[in-house]
């Protein structure tokens, strides 16, 4: 076993505790609403922090595949394990966040969700662009450009560069309704550059 898998052995477990966590609240507030689960009183999931939590899933799970792709080219010292332990930890912690740890505390989960938001929010587009920083630092290394799953096709690029706007505009919307299409909007751009990896490589 290389350095480098061993690096992307010990942050995968990282990564899919912090999966773990996001499917876990998703269960919980599907038994919820569907009252195989009961709490001291009514709660009201909604649909807002459902939501966040496939977009924080769906988030994660494109880092993985990007990391994947590069695990090959990443130098095994102490530089690269912070970054990947700071990219991949921010993404646990921001995990906790989505859900209320006590359901019952939060009779609507859309006022958590109103609550909350912005730290998950504003903490992806901080791990998202460290992970850009990262990228754009092993391209200079002479990392090929054609290794990085996102930039196989154009549509997969044009999600990459839509994402980030995106995410400037959930943190800066308070509107519920406005909150819920963004967060549509933005899963489905993820799922864009999912289909989009599938396809022939930009010519």
């Amino acid at each position: 076993m290389t350095g480098n898998d061993l690096i992307f052995q010990l942050f995968a477990l990282l990564l899919g505790l912090s999966i773990a966590e996001l499917l876990a609240g998703l269960g919980r507030a599907w038994r919820i609403s569907s009252g195989a689960t009961r709490t001291r009183q009514k709660v009201r999931i909604g649909w807002l922090v459902p939501m966040l939590g496939l977009l924080l899933l769906c988030d994660q799970t494109h880092f993985w595949v990007s990391a994947y792709g590069i695990r090959s080219q990443l130098a095994f010292n102490y530089w690269t394990m912070l970054t990947i332990l700071a990219i991949i930890g921010g993404y646990y912690v921001l995990s906790t966040f989505v859900f209320p740890d006590d359901p019952a505390d939060w009779p609507d989960f859309d006022d958590y969700y109103l609550t909350t938001n912005r730290i998950v929010i504003g903490g992806m587009f901080v791990v998202n662009f460290a992970t850009l920083l990262h990228l754009a630092r092993q391209l200079s290394l002479g990392l090929d450009p054609a290794t990085l799953p996102f930039a196989q096709h154009w549509s997969s690029l044009l999600a990459v560069f839509l994402y980030f706007p995106g995410l400037v505009a959930l943190w800066f919307v308070k509107s519920p309704r406005w909150n819920l299409a963004l967060l549509i909007f933005m899963i489905t751009l993820l799922l864009i550059g999912a289909f989009g990896s599938t396809l022939l490589p930009i010519p």
